[in-house]
């Protein structure tokens, strides 16, 4: 199953997006944004697993605007 690190502008869209797919049936948790060094950033992203395609899709439908998206197999 891919892990996907998806990237949002607030932590109130870190929530919402949490809440929106987990009432989906996807994993997702919220976790602080770490650089390459691992260094703890001031952003928050959305860390979930499944698949892509259908995970932003439904971010799109709940009016989560995705800065970024990283995908782990």
């Amino acid at each position: 199953m891919q892990r996907h690190i998806i990237s949002v502008s607030s932590i109130t869209y870190a929530i919402k997006g949490r809440d929106f797919l987990r009432k989906h049936g996807y994993k997702a948790h919220i976790e602080k944004k770490t650089d390459i060094n691992g260094n703890v950033g001031c952003g928050y992203v959305i860390v979930s697993f499944g698949n892509r395609e259908k995970i932003v899709s439904a971010l799109s439908v709940a009016n989560i605007k995705i800065l970024e998206i990283k995908s782990f197999a």
